[in-house]
This record gives C-alpha cells, structure tokens and sequence, in this order.
C-alpha cells in the first residue's frame, strides 16, 4: 500500500497502515499575525508541509495538522485564533490516546508554534508515563545548527518568509517585507522577545504581549541565536533558499525518526 496521509485512508487500510507503521507524525501549527507580509497561516502551513513530507517519507501514520494553538498574546493583531493551554493540552492528549489504542509507540510532534510548547510538553510526560516515547520538533532548532545563515531572526524573519516563498508563494506580500522596529521599554531596558529583557548584559524573565515589542507584528528577537546576523531583512527570501531549508530539516527529520523508534522505555 503506498503511503498515504491517515485522512485518505479507508479503515480497513487505516488498520494495515497501523500494523506496518508504529510511529505516528502529528503536524501542530497556529493561526497568527506574522507581520504585514506573511499569511496568518504560516505556521500552520509551515507544520503542515514540513510534518507531511518527513511523515510520509518515513512511512509513519500522519495525522491531520492541528490548526489553532496558543497564541493568545499575538490576538491585538486581528485574524489571530487561539485556544487556551489546557484545551489544547485535553486536545491533543485525546488524540495520542486514540493513536496508542491503535497500536502507535512512538510519537513524534512536528510543531511550527513555540505558543504550542507547554501543551506539547506536558503531553509527551503523560505518553512516557505509559511507556510512549514522544518527541516535539521545532524547525527553528534545525535551521542554525545545519547552516549559520538559516539562524532565527525573529517573527517573520527571512528564514520564514523564504520557507513560505517555497511552500505558498501567493500567499506572501513581499513588497511589505521590512525590518520591523522593536520598541524600548525604557532607555536603559531593551526588549530582546517576548520573554526576556536585556539590561546592562544580562536579562530578567518576564511575559509580553507582540504588541509591547512591535506595531507591525513582526519581530527581531535577540538573543535566540548567536550566530545570526539581525541585520538581513526578510526582503531577501527566496523561494530557492526556502527550498534548500526546507530540504535539509525533512532529511534531519527522517533521520531522527528512523533512530527514533529504537528508543524503548
């Protein structure tokens, strides 16, 4: 039987797929402002593309993606959607339970959203309660580590813009692709992301909303690597550097998954 995603398979085929395949692939994404420039289904596009390619190439059961997460602190910008932790965490717990009734072992959770982390954290402790060995992916913790120049920049950055030139170019407004301009709390507190600011070389944890750092949506977030260099704007993504990105994280990722299933418990 060739591999198909879970949604096109009948049940009679949807059991032979759970018999030949232990390891499940669940694309999780968000429906959030991304600048001017990128739709607010980037990371769902994004999830949805990257978690269908490895899955279906490492011929696991992949699920459809979960659309809406937590990003309830991008919601000033309208066409944001958002569900709580706690609903999004019953959510997809539910589905993993279903999935191991089913004969599933390994999980692996390709997650576009850092919104998404809690809920996807405290699911994968429930399934290594029961035995299950689960994973989360963020396609931003590959990117730099297999080249330099794909290190995140921010919110919107050119790594992303050039990933959604590759997957939906039309849906992308490049002409409104700028470097965004972070806000000052004060003249001696820089804001480095939502969850750190920067004083005098050393930062204090706090919790922002997009809105405290940025009017436009989009952000430069300092601090996340130190290997990229915050100065390129996103209007120099190409859809061909979106392609070799794109490329090199599904090949990682096939690669992690085929180890992946030896972990026992």
């Amino acid at each position: 039987m060739k591999n198909k995603l879970l949604q096109e398979l009948t049940w009679v085929d949807a059991q032979e797929a759970f018999q030949k395949s232990k390891l499940a692939v669940v694309p999780v994404g968000s429906i959030e402002q991304h600048g001017p420039h990128l739709p607010v289904g980037t990371d769902y596009i994004i999830g949805d593309y990257l978690g269908k390619r490895a899955g279906l190439e490492l011929g696991a059961i992949v699920t459809p993606t979960i659309p809406v997460g937590f990003a309830e602190y991008h919601n000033d910008f309208a066409g944001t959607l958002s569900v709580n932790t706690e609903t999004l965490t019953a959510y997809i717990q539910q589905i993993c339970d279903h999935l191991v009734k089913h004969g599933v072992t390994h999980i692996i959770f390709v997650n576009a959203h850092g919104g998404n982390l809690t809920a996807l954290n405290n699911v994968s402790y429930n399934l290594r309660n029961r035995g299950v060995p689960a994973a989360t992916i963020l396609w931003w913790d590959i990117t730099g580590r297999i080249n330099p120049k794909w290190s995140l920049i921010g919110h919107g950055d050119i790594v992303e813009t050039s990933m959604m030139l590759a997957i939906n170019p039309d849906a992308v407004n490049m002409e409104r692709a700028k470097i965004p301009v972070s806000k000052k709390l004060t003249e001696r507190i820089m804001i480095d992301t939502l969850h750190e600011l920067r004083f005098e070389n050393a930062v204090a944890r706090v919790s922002l909303r997009t809105k405290d750092i940025s009017d436009t949506g989009d952000m430069i977030e300092y601090g996340v690597s130190a290997a990229a260099d915050y100065s390129v704007p996103p209007s120099a993504a190409t859809a061909e550097m979106g392609q070799e990105i794109i490329a090199a994280v599904v090949r990682w990722m096939v690669d992690f998954g085929r180890e992946f299933v030896k972990v026992k418990f």
